[in-house]
């Protein structure tokens, strides 16, 4: 019975004093003022397309002055809202720690594709969206150019570019797709002066399969600057037309 009663008093007291050490700790850090801010741009290391001294502009644009403030009268969501105001941040995040430091972190928009028209100037990041240019660096992606003011045309082109995203084969073949008046493609090749002529954007993994199995069988042999076009419109061939 004893060993009971001992058990129990000991569990209260163990109890009694975790509750006055989270009411003492809250009581400090309730007074902990942010000493310092830490931008980091998570992604940079790929691709730098967003600078910490953008984010922190952003911030003063929207008078949210940190250091100085206690952390808990310090509106994180506020400030996450204002770093993702940036038109190439995808998300951002803050927080901070009990030693005073608030961190905001931020991901960039990843472009795959580059839209320019007469009336647009644009990028497509991995999910779709359309994002604006960075000042500082120009993406190494394909850019699509001619007629593409419909959405149809901008999806397709979207669902063409993560086709050479995902095979590294095609991302350092291919350096610009042109969407002539009557809706056919024409892919322009990093390396090489002929001009590849989808035709029609349908059934487009089945015509980059074909042209692959050209390149390494036929063209490795006879040598890239022997045609002037090559013509993927018809099924199941190539139609190839030889320079003059």
């Amino acid at each position: 019975m004893l060993k009971k009663i001992l058990s129990v008093l000991a569990a209260m007291l163990m109890l009694g004093y975790m509750i006055y050490a989270i009411v003492t700790f809250s009581d400090r850090n309730s007074e902990v003022r942010c000493k310092e801010v830490i931008v980091v741009v998570k992604d940079s290391s790929e691709h730098q397309f967003v600078r910490e001294a953008e984010i922190r502009d952003l911030l003063k644009r929207e008078h949210l002055k940190l250091v100085g403030k206690r952390l808990k009268s310090i509106d994180y969501g506020l400030v996450e809202t204002a770093a993702a105001s940036h038109r190439l941040v995808r998300r951002a995040e803050c927080y901070s720690s009990p030693s005073g430091i608030v961190y905001i972190n931020v991901w960039q928009h990843i472009p795959i594709i580059r839209m320019m028209s007469k009336n647009a100037n644009y990028y497509l990041d991995q999910d779709g969206k359309r994002t604006g240019l960075s000042p500082h660096s120009a993406a190494d992606v394909v850019v699509a150019t001619g007629e593409i003011k419909k959405a149809l045309t901008v999806r397709k082109l979207y669902k063409m570019a993560l086709l050479m995203q995902k095979d590294p084969f095609w991302d350092a073949q291919i350096e610009q797709i042109s969407v002539e008046p009557n809706g056919e493609w024409t892919l322009i090749p990093r390396v090489g002066d002929y001009e590849i002529l989808l035709g029609l954007p349908n059934n487009m993994e089945e015509k980059l399969q074909r042209l692959r199995l050209f390149y390494e069988k036929g063209l490795s042999k006879v040598g890239w600057e022997r045609y002037s076009k090559i013509n993927l419109k018809y099924e199941n061939q190539i139609v190839c037309t030889k320079k003059e």
